[in-house]
């Protein structure tokens, strides 16, 4: 059946080419074949050890198969690691598909086939038990992602994910060429190694190439380009699915195929390997240095681009330290990021829809005409913040407690600067896209669109209110690579440093908004005028000119600090890489001239220099 599952995905690409002149019932039929991943989620749930309710299990699956391919044989399995990046993927996969429906205009069957080659190469790539088969998946959808891409039609967002695609592929492939020249096998199972200098530098390779996908810095140049300049529903899948499949691949490489004892075995600081620890100040720089781009940035997209760079720097924190704890909370900032981030980018998408306008300083006070999209928006904001009465908060909490745990004492700090920061360009699209002064008179999303995003934020509440659940869920990971699963009930978490108890938190919460609430009807309230409020009753006639929104000079300040320093970011970096290359280019051009003359000369002097090297050794 699992063969079944995987050709339909692969026919759908076709059947829905075929439906390009219908682009309702393409995305009609795409939409019914996206469903077919997370199917296989609820099918696998049982060997996970979670209780599915059997009329929700539409078919039976092998765990594990091997198609011969003539020169090679292709392993698949499902493994927990593997099954739990599944159902992140598969969660929001169908959805982004029926968002489309209403958002994609040129190209319907051509946007649909991509989507499923993308989901087709991401199903593959995580059922890949060697690395014939997860990099022959990793290039599809590589290569799937590429087509997504070029649909915008944007030179840089295309020239910047090609060069960097092409990169990380070059990245793995040498790590993989490394890895069966130790071992002389493609299975990952049958890899013992040791800690030598090629493993080392196999797994370095292997990290490098995987941060591409998850946007690490310095790799992460590509991203907001894309991220910015490609369609939303696309974008809402990339950013909230497929960035997680680059720390899938670090946390199977680091903790499976190598393994944390040989990774231990080139040296340690604080108990934590320095390998882990050199990921962690990467991901809490990512973290930072995301979050203050974010905060600069006018164009909703590339805001967002910036903030979701920065909170994959905290998944990298956690795989890192690579604690219990850590693990835990690495993994439990995966799922909040792959479901608030796809709101927002689905959000971002309506407001477009309806306005056609992305700059923030160009909207304002949509919540009073999207209200439906705006309390989606702000909801998935809360656990992107941090909120306590999101999923959000619990996981940057276990983060927080992992380091402290450690005494990384440039980690911490960094994680909690980034983590104020983020309430900065929060503020900056609740105020400057959704409140203030109203700009336009629109109608709310289609139906089409919010039911997508009002299901991508079920997952926020579910984990709010019984984190204990997920914690379950990722149990057989930890104990997989050798850990036990923290401490925790159904509704508190313990760290050993204190206790998370959601029940606690979400009646205290609740508590404090109804005394605010009693307050609030307490004394009646005048309603007064935008720009009475904006200059807390200052008479208006003492300013020349007032700029009631986030983005008039709210944030300029913070962008003359800053700016200077982070406005070229990575990019300037590899402009100096390129320029090289051309320099080097330039050269070698000058010494392969094509003339036999020339060539019978550097024929000669290598026969000289060979004989003369022979001669003195």
């Amino acid at each position: 059946m699992l063969t079944e599952v995987l050709v339909s995905l692969l026919a759908g690409v076709f059947l829905v080419l075929a439906l390009n002149k219908y682009p309702r019932v393409a995305g009609v039929v795409a939409f019914i074949i996206s469903l077919l991943p997370f199917m296989a989620v609820l099918a696998w749930a049982g060997t996970m050890g979670i209780t599915v309710p059997s009329y929700l299990k539409f078919f039976t699956l092998e765990t594990s198969l091997t198609y011969n391919l003539g020169p090679g044989v292709i392993h698949l399995a499902i493994t927990p690691l593997g099954w739990f990046f599944l159902m992140l993927l598969a969660s929001v996969f169908p959805l982004t598909v029926m968002f489309a429906n209403s958002f994609v205009k040129r190209n319907a069957g051509g946007f649909y086939a991509a989507m499923l080659l993308t989901m087709f190469g991401s199903f593959g790539l995580l059922l890949s038990q060697d690395i014939l088969s997860f990099f022959i998946f990793w290039e599809i959808m590589s290569w799937s992602i590429f087509a997504l891409v070029l649909r915008g039609h944007d030179r840089r967002a295309i020239v910047s994910y090609l060069a960097f695609g092409s990169l990380s592929a070059m990245l793995i492939l040498f790590g993989f060429m490394m890895l069966y020249y130790k071992t002389n096998t493609f299975l990952f199972a049958d890899m013992h190694l040791t800690a030598t200098p090629l493993t080392l530098a196999a797994l370095s390779l292997l990290v490098a190439g995987f941060a591409v996908k998850g946007a690490l810095m310095p790799m992460h140049a590509w991203a907001p380009h894309a991220y910015s300049r490609s369609e939303e529903p696309f974008v809402a899948f990339l950013s909230g699915g497929l960035s997680k499949l680059g720390f899938f691949g670090i946390i199977l490489f680091m903790y499976g195929v190598v393994g944390m004892s040989v990774i231990s075995s080139w040296g340690t600081f604080r108990g934590v390997p320095w390998f882990g620890y050199a990921l962690a100040v990467i991901g809490a720089f990512t973290a930072f240095a995301g979050t203050v781009l974010a905060v600069m940035q006018d164009d909703l997209r590339k805001l967002l681009a910036y903030s979701s760079i920065g909170q994959l720097g905290y998944i990298a924190i956690g795989i890192g330290i690579g604690t219990p704890l850590a693990m835990t909370g690495a993994l439990f900032q995966a799922l909040n990021h792959t479901f608030f981030k796809a709101v927002l980018f689905l959000a971002a998408g309506a407001v477009f829809y309806r306005t056609g306008k992305w700059k923030i300083s160009e909207l304002g006070g949509l919540g009073y005409k999207m209200p439906f999209t705006f309390l989606a928006a702000l909801f998935a904001i809360f656990a992107l913040a941090a909120i306590p009465i999101t999923s959000g908060f619990a996981a940057k909490w276990l983060l927080y407690e992992a380091a402290i745990q450690k005494k990384f004492l440039f980690v911490t700090p960094i994680m909690l600067i980034a983590g104020v920061g983020a309430f900065l360009y929060a503020f900056k699209i609740l105020y400057g896209v959704f409140l203030g002064e109203p700009r336009y008179d629109v109608k709310e999303a289609p139906l089409s669109q919010l039911i997508p995003m009002w299901l991508l934020v079920l997952p926020l509440v579910i984990f709010l209110v019984i984190p204990g659940w997920f914690v379950d869920i990722t149990a057989p990971i930890l104990r997989g690579y050798g850990m036990q699963p923290i401490q925790h009930t159904l509704f508190s978490i313990n760290t050993g440093l204190a206790t998370y108890n959601t029940l606690a938190v979400i009646f205290g919460m609740l508590g404090g908004l109804l005394v605010a609430f009693i307050l609030y009807k307490w004394k009646k309230q005048e309603v007064v005028p935008h720009i009475d409020n904006y200059l807390a009753g200052e008479p208006p006639e003492l300013y020349e000119h007032i700029g009631m929104h986030a983005s008039s000079k709210y944030f300029e300040p913070f962008d003359e600090v800053f700016g200077p320093i982070f406005k070229k970011g990575a990019e300037r970096g590899w402009e100096i890489v390129l320029s090289a290359a051309e320099i080097l280019g330039t050269g070698a051009r000058k010494i392969y001239t094509g003339i036999v003359g020339d060539y019978s000369i550097y024929v000669l002097l290598f026969f000289i220099i060979l004989v003369g090297w022979w001669l003195l050794w």
